[in-house]
């Protein structure tokens, strides 16, 4: 029985890193994605200050948006998968 324990506590190990893995990975993108959008919007917010809208700085916002959108979709999915895998270890664990 120990063995077994052992081999389904290195295999939950393993996947929760894995998982944590994905987490920061999408994350550290997603942060990246925000600045991005940031500065898009603060690029337009001076544009529009100056009285020019040009339309690249609206093209700049929408594009970041979009990522924004896809990113948040994704790191969502990994938090999601994470959970369940903690959900799982704890039922193997007790």
């Amino acid at each position: 029985m120990s063995i077994i324990s052992d081999i389904l506590t290195g295999k939950i190990r393993q996947e929760m890193r894995e998982r944590v893995n994905e987490i920061l990975a999408y994350g550290r993108e997603w942060v990246q994605t925000a600045q991005k959008l940031t500065e898009a919007l603060n690029n337009l917010t001076e544009e529009i200050r100056k009285g020019n809208v040009d339309p690249k700085s609206l093209k700049a916002v929408g594009r970041a948006t979009s990522r924004l959108a896809k990113e948040t979709s994704r790191l969502a999915k990994a938090v999601e998968n994470h959970s369940s895998t903690l959900q799982k270890a704890l039922a193997h664990l007790g």
